[in-house]
């Protein structure tokens, strides 16, 4: 399983044999600003647990599939992998789209509103509280398609990391 990481703004300074130290496992497939993909498949069932309370981890998201950049194809992946998570049960979704490739000729905004149109067919849409998160990454040559749940995807803490005080004293 690989999985897209996205950290806080602040952490831009960690390194990615950082990250695999915290969890003991798993290999950095590719790393950049503020972002990262981990190949998990050597690693136990508690590593996604271990990732997500790591303080500088924002989100996690599976990555379902990495596939051409068409739209129609996106269309069809994203929703063979919404009926997945989905599967006839009563699941909301919220789409997210991130654009590395600026010259694409959609925006973010765009292209989650025409896909999340076409999913809403297939499933609730809920932009506040979604029980799955579709993402999607586009790339220069790709699209990088990835769900994530709402435990998954939503940070956990408030405002302030638990070490804080670690940190403060440490200055």
């Amino acid at each position: 399983m690989r999985v897209l990481v996205t950290f806080e703004p602040y952490a831009r300074s960690v390194g990615p044999y950082d990250l695999l130290s915290r969890i003991n496992c798993g290999q950095v497939i590719e790393w950049g600003r503020n972002k990262c993909i981990i190949d998990l498949n050597d690693c136990g069932p508690n590593a996604l647990a271990a990732l997500r309370d790591i303080n500088y981890v924002a989100h996690l998201s599976i990555i379902d599939k990495v596939i051409s950049r068409d739209l129609d194809s996106l269309f069809t992946a994203a929703k063979e992998v919404l009926m997945s998570l989905v599967g006839g049960k009563d699941g909301t979704f919220k789409v997210i789209v991130k654009r590395m490739d600026k010259n694409y000729p959609m925006t973010s905004v765009e292209l989650a509103k025409k896909l999340g149109e076409y999913l809403a067919q297939f499933a609730r849409a809920d932009l506040e509280d979604p029980d799955y998160v579709i993402y999607v990454e586009v790339r220069e040559d790709s699209f990088i398609i990835a769900h994530s749940t709402r435990d998954l995807f939503r940070k956990r803490r408030e405002a302030i990391p638990r070490d804080w005080v670690d940190r403060v004293v440490g200055i």
